[in-house]
């Protein structure tokens, strides 16, 4: 995204002129890492979750590139700082990844969670980081889907989104299931151990690999989540009730591009950021009450194939960060556009003027 001075003329008498539009907001590119920049960026789809830390502005990196690590990132640079302790948890045997997504409470907990096909046969497992020194505890392994046996289309198929808010005993983590039209959230009353209440929603149009919360997962505000997923499914706002069991549909939005999917949420100022996979693959910026066209959009740092439509996207103190699997990572400084005050003079005076041009 560039932008040039134009030059108006203006004559006429002294006045005061205010000179504003709606507020808006861009991206401008802050830092980025193509595959291959690090160990652990790479293009063999080894990278699927990522999550910004509140606590720490740190960005947290999950990958299996070389062996299982979660890695520690300046969130200004992305520099690298240290990985977490992962003592304790298998390579092996704990589901088809033993991690695979990665998010952060409010207190700086961070919460991983594997990648199981049947949650039935292989638990699902959610791990637990008091902080990004602490050592791992398990937070819950079993069945996440209480009452269902079907496994045809992935129903049972937990672990390829995740989202975490809240603290200590008041944090929910929310997961979805790949092929089914239920989520499962995991509540807490010590704030180390988990217990999964299952969701069945009213949305429609489940197919194999494809619920309508199979890839993007956010909460909302109050009892409410956000979910889409490949194939033009339209995004959905959720309300959820716990005691119930139950989630039922207050939007189902279809004017967000069907090849946006990977999204993460700003609810403070009503933005969503999300990853177009049309190549060449780019991030854009949205406002949540009009999601027919962006507010600004950037490339990534790459445009390669990713077939398996993962990746994650996170807001942290107004940076937008983007990582798309096979693609690297990115971080973009989202930036309001200011109101303009301008005094005017005798005469003929230039006045210039701020335009954006794409």
């Amino acid at each position: 995204m560039k932008r040039k001075w134009l030059p108006l003329l203006v004559s006429g008498a002294p006045a005061l002129v205010f000179v504003s539009s709606l507020q808006a907001q861009w991206l401008e590119p802050l830092w980025s890492l193509a595959p291959g920049d690090r160990s652990y960026l790479t293009t063999g789809h080894t990278e699927r979750g990522m999550a910004y830390n509140p606590l720490t502005g740190h960005v947290l990196v999950l990958s299996r590139a070389g062996g299982l690590s979660i890695n520690v990132l300046d969130g200004m640079t992305g520099n690298h700082l240290s990985s977490l302790d992962l003592t304790g948890i298998p390579t092996s045997g704990a589901g088809t990844y033993s991690l695979n997504m990665v998010g952060v409470a409010a207190d700086g907990a961070i919460f991983a969670g594997n990648l199981t096909l049947n949650t039935l046969g292989d638990p699902y497992r959610l791990y637990r980081w008091a902080n990004e020194s602490s050592a791992p505890t398990a937070a819950f392994a079993g069945n996440v889907a209480p009452g269902k046996t079907d496994t045809a289309n992935n129903a049972l198929r937990f672990g390829d989104s995740l989202a975490v808010r809240g603290a200590g005993t008041d944090t929910q983590v929310l997961i979805a299931s790949r092929g089914a039209t239920f989520a499962s959230v995991l509540t807490t009353t010590d704030g180390a151990t988990f217990n999964p209440t299952l969701l069945q929603s009213d949305a429609t149009g489940a197919a194999a690999n494809n619920g309508p919360f199979a890839l993007g997962l956010g909460f909302g505000v109050g009892s409410t989540f956000w979910g889409k997923s490949t194939q033009g499914t339209p995004l959905r706002e959720m309300s959820f009730n716990i005691g119930a069991g139950t989630a039922t549909t207050l939007q189902s939005i279809s004017d967000l591009p069907a090849s946006v999917w990977l999204f993460g949420l700003d609810l403070q100022n009503g933005l969503l950021g999300g990853i177009d996979t049309t190549d060449p693959d780019n991030v854009k910026l949205y406002r949540l009450e009009n999601l027919s066209a962006p507010l600004d959009s950037e490339l990534l740092p790459t445009s390669n194939a990713n077939v398996n439509g993962t990746g994650a996207v996170a807001f942290g103190g107004n940076v937008l960060y983007v990582m798309e699997s096979n693609n690297g990572l990115a971080a973009y400084s989202v930036v309001p556009e200011p109101a303009t005050y301008v005094l005017l003079g005798l005469g003929v005076l230039g006045l210039w003027a701020m335009r954006r041009r794409a």
